[in-house]
């Protein structure tokens, strides 16, 4: 048979003061008291409001584009180095670079767990000063001192121009920075005591929540010892010590700590009082927002606003990928203290048999964890038992994403010069709508007529593009599978252009044929 293309056009709603682009086909709900449509990807349909992003200072503003110069273009080819000669924090974590050989799209690619940590304000005697200590050792020659943090070779080095240049920027906006140049100047005098920075792990909020926090509420400098009253999620910086401090990933300043160019102004990411509002404006009945809305809000673009989280090339992919792990790790440190709301003494008691030595240790996932143990058992099992119930799958098919479909090229035209590529939000956006229209036509038996049931998993190629395994159990098979009833779906002949001139079009592998 066959198929029409199906083109998904996009649209632009005003939710909450706040205009996400969305597409009319992504899950939405009406209003009660209303026909207006709203959208629920972004912010729960402006439950989830959160402050507007300020316009990026000079020169972050110039050099952050996609159809700029070649200065432009080469600082956007470099700029998870420039973020890195300004981090507060290391990114601790395995970085697999086998995935960029070649000329293929770069792809922001790590294994294991994720630690961001942060030393002291000196660095011991004899060793060269790294992140956080830049902003107070030796700063009359900052800017070489950050440049000797890489050794890389031929057009893989920053402009020393640039670099001091955004230095300067920082100095000037980002209040974080700030703190560190007043313990700094402070140090410089022969005889000063031993100073503490303190980065608060809860804000506790100032009246109008689309204010920027205060230096004070982002840190104190203390003189002397740090007071024992502290949260368990401060994050208490020594003028010299030998020990690595971690940043929790709920730290409310942890991105901005992480990417300084991403966020200039040092505003705050996650943190627990980000509430919810109702419709009404008052404030939600369950408090506040999770961790995973606040990002599923930072992840979607807005017109006419500054968009770091997508529009920022590879550093973007980079914090996307961050924002996932911090994510995961809150889940997690959540099922691990909570096993008894979990009810997993059953399971803890058959693993503590098997496993001896083990009394206690183990910990249980919930079979709702995407990607658990117990997840993927229990799917495993579900299409077993439909395998028990219709026999094996009559059909097997594929769904591949192309990074060439008009409707990602629409989505990303309001940011000149982007390539899919920079946009993997919108690829598995896309993606995962038309997904959902074939399944459907599917399971309403368009494609292989009236199914018992359908399966499917996704998973990603080695370049970031999302691709799907479907298998069809179908009704009334009872004969063998003829050579026709291949040729109905499966044709390697190139399509006739009066009857099917869509599926000729499409052909264009083998115009020169």
């Amino acid at each position: 048979p066959i198929i029409q293309a199906d083109h998904i056009t996009a649209v632009q709603t005003m939710s909450a003061n706040i205009a996400p682009l969305f597409s009319s086909m992504v899950s939405v709900y009406r209003v009660s008291n209303s026909h207006d449509v709203v959208y629920t990807g972004c912010c729960r349909g402006g439950r989830v409001i959160l402050p507007p992003q300020r316009p990026f200072p000079m020169p972050l503003r110039e050099l952050v584009r996609f159809d700029g110069d070649s200065q432009s273009n080469r600082f956007m080819r470099l700029i998870r180095q420039y973020n890195s000669l300004f981090a507060f924090t290391s990114l601790g974590v395995d970085i697999d670079k086998s995935v960029n050989t070649g000329n293929g799209p770069y792809v922001f690619w790590i294994n294991g767990v994720v630690h961001h940590r942060i030393g002291s304000l000196l660095p011991p005697d004899g060793k060269r000063p790294e992140f956080a200590q830049l902003y107070i050792h030796d700063t009359h020659n900052e800017v070489q001192n950050r440049l000797n943090i890489f050794s890389p070779e031929g057009d893989d080095v920053p402009d020393p121009a640039i670099v001091s240049e955004l230095i300067s920027m920082l100095d000037e906006h980002n209040p974080l920075v700030q703190k560190f140049r007043m313990a700094r100047d402070r140090l410089l005098s022969p005889d000063s005591p031993d100073i503490v920075i303190k980065l608060r792990g809860v804000l506790d909020g100032h009246g109008d929540r689309y204010s920027m926090p205060s230096a004070s509420e982002l840190g104190a400098l203390i003189i002397g010892s740090p007071s024992p009253e502290e949260s368990n999620f401060d994050v208490v910086v020594e003028t010299r010590s030998s020990q690595l401090k971690s940043v929790s990933p709920i730290h409310p300043s942890l991105m901005a700590l992480q990417y300084p160019l991403l966020f200039p102004y040092g505003e705050p990411g996650f943190y627990t009082p980000t509430k919810l509002t109702e419709d009404d404006g008052h404030a939600s009945d369950r408090g506040t927002s999770s961790m995973y809305e606040f990002y599923a809000f930072a992840m979607h673009y807005r017109p006419d606003q500054p968009n770091p989280a997508l529009c920022f090339g590879r550093l973007s992919q980079q914090y996307q990928v961050n924002a996932y792990s911090c994510v995961e790790a809150n889940k997690l440190n959540w099922y691990y203290f909570n096993q008894d709301l979990l009810r997993c003494e059953t399971y803890q008691g058959i693993s503590d048999a098997i496993g001896q030595g083990m009394w206690g240790l183990k910990k249980t996932l919930p079979a709702s964890h995407i990607g658990g143990k117990r997840y993927m058992q229990q799917n495993y099992h579900d299409c077993l038992a439909i395998c028990c119930a219709y026999g094996p799958p009559h059909k097997f098919t594929t769904f591949t994403c192309n990074p060439k479909w008009p409707e990602i090229a629409e989505a990303i035209s309001c940011e000149a010069g982007q390539k899919p590529s920079d946009r993997a939000d919108m690829v598995v956006r896309v993606f995962h709508m038309k997904l959902d229209e074939y399944l459907t036509d599917i399971k309403e038996g368009r494609v292989f007529g009236p199914v018992h049931a359908v399966a499917h998993t996704n998973e990603f190629q080695k370049r970031g593009l999302p691709h799907s395994h479907i298998l069809v159990w179908q009704r009334d098979v009872s004969r063998e599978t003829t050579a026709e009833d291949v040729d109905r779906y499966i044709s390697a002949e190139l399509p006739d252009p009066k009857v099917d001139p869509l599926g000729f079009s499409l052909s264009h592998l083998f115009k020169n044929l």
